[in-house]
């Protein structure tokens, strides 16, 4: 063997292989970063639709006092206080996802769109959720009457 093809013994790979779980981080963080955007920004939008039909029936219950307390009362109770901190993560990642494609489609930052959706929608959005939910579920649902 001449030199240029021949490789010292340390550097053969592992028996093992490589780790799994650093395989897939390599694999689906930054390659298919598009496609989870895609279906983050589907998915996210028709929740939205979602609660605002059922904020429209509800706003509809006015014309009718009993029924309107009645959905009131449902809606204090816990599980519709954390379903909306749920509401606060929807709004929020569609939110900055949303402001990040229109970056996008602008033509700012073509060649750093997996980073902005990282940096921008994931870590600013979760920071955002953060500074909402923490208040919200302090003074929602811990103290609940």
């Amino acid at each position: 063997m001449n030199e240029t093809t021949s490789r010292p013994t340390d550097s053969f790979p592992d028996p093992a292989g490589p780790n799994p779980l650093t395989l897939a981080k390599r694999k689906y963080s930054w390659k298919y970063v598009g496609n989870v955007a895609f279906w983050i920004q589907r998915l996210t939008g028709i929740a939205l639709v979602g609660y605002l039909i059922l904020h429209v029936h509800t706003i509809h219950d006015l014309q009718n006092p009993e029924k309107f307390d009645e959905a009131l009362k449902l809606f204090s109770t816990p599980i519709f206080k954390l379903a909306e901190i749920g509401l606060l993560a929807t709004v929020i990642l569609h939110a900055l996802n949303g402001i990040r494609l229109a970056m996008v489609d602008m033509g700012v930052g073509l060649s750093r769109q997996r980073q902005t959706f990282w940096y921008f929608a994931i870590g600013v959005g979760a920071v955002l959720f953060l500074a909402g939910a923490i208040p919200m579920f302090i003074y929602r649902i811990l103290r609940h009457s």
